[in-house]
């Protein structure tokens, strides 16, 4: 089966990617671009992979990672739905995926928000975990303002970010390490609740329950 990576050598899908996060930077969001949508993918194909679901839905993860965003070069408002529609349009003209992969792509896709998503399915689930999980400091943009940006400040205190997954206990565990004396844990959980609860959520699907260690602490 292809994976994101041949994809990400597409260079009309390249420039999806960067497109959208172009029109991110001048609404004043943080990065979405190449560097996080290959975060997303290789978590999303992890978190599958390591809990043993087929090679199928591990790349269809990895893939639906990749893509998840590009709604974005439409409108931010539902960029969820509007990316899915988009994916389906670029994948279905290389010919190489099935109508089944291609229904599972845009469902995954079409429900990462935490305002509108719910996420069903693993590749789904793998997907919403790995997009709500990427909080870290090379998020910021050059001209980001830690000062008066909350989501700006966030970031910039997370100096590391990983995903831990443990198939036996059935955990899958997210890992932040936060410069306290930039931003303290309480904001991290102020824009940041929604967004695991959705973690939560999406766990459950796999089977696992979530959970958060931050600065060497379980919550």
């Amino acid at each position: 089966m292809i994976s994101f990576r041949d994809l990400l050598k597409d260079k009309k899908i390249f420039y999806y990617i960067q497109r959208a996060d172009y029109f991110l930077k001048n609404m004043g969001y943080t990065y979405h671009g190449t560097r996080h949508v290959v975060w997303v993918a290789n978590h999303a194909r992890r978190i599958l992979k390591e809990l043993s679901y087929s090679n199928r839905e591990v790349e269809l993860a990895g893939i639906a990672g990749l893509l998840h965003d590009i709604g974005n070069i439409v409108c931010r408002h539902d960029h969820a739905q509007t990316g899915a529609l988009l994916a389906y349009q670029l994948l279905k003209e290389k010919n190489v995926l099935t109508e089944e992969d291609l229904t599972d792509l845009m469902y995954a896709i079409g429900n990462h928000e935490s305002d509108t998503g719910v996420p069903v399915t693993p590749i789904a689930a793998a997907v919403v975990i790995a997009d709500k999980s990427h909080v870290n400091r090379n998020r910021v943009r050059k001209d980001g303002n830690i000062k008066e940006d909350i989501h700006d400040r966030v970031n910039y205190a997370t100096y590391y970010s990983n995903i831990e997954v443990n198939p036996e206990e059935k955990i899958i565990k997210l890992i932040l390490k936060i410069d306290t004396s930039i931003s303290d844990i309480l904001e991290f959980f102020s824009i940041f609740k929604e967004r695991m609860e959705m973690c939560r959520k999406a766990s459950r699907v796999l089977n696992c329950e979530f959970r958060i260690r931050i600065n060497g602490k379980d919550l």
